[in-house]
């Protein structure tokens, strides 16, 4: 009896203390390539979907690579 009382106890401390188990991933995974759309003839702004507002007038509309915007001076639309 004292043994499984033992063992009780050290479960309880091991998920306790060790975070149960949830696992963290790994520091070095990074995140899926986000897309944005962008009109290359009306300004230099990126929006994360293709209805926004900021792309009424926009006759073309191009679909990037989020990085690529930033590296070629585009900036975040504040519509949405």
């Amino acid at each position: 009896m004292t043994t499984l009382k033992r063992l009780t106890a050290m479960i309880m401390i091991t998920f306790t203390l060790g975070g149960g188990l949830v696992s963290l991933p790994p520091e070095n995974v990074q995140a899926k390539t986000a897309y944005v759309y962008i009109a290359p003839n009306h300004g230099k702004k990126y929006h994360f979907t293709s209805n926004c507002r900021g792309l009424n007038r926009a006759k073309r509309i191009k679909h990037v690579k989020l990085s690529w915007a930033k590296r070629h001076g585009y900036k975040r639309c504040k519509l949405g």
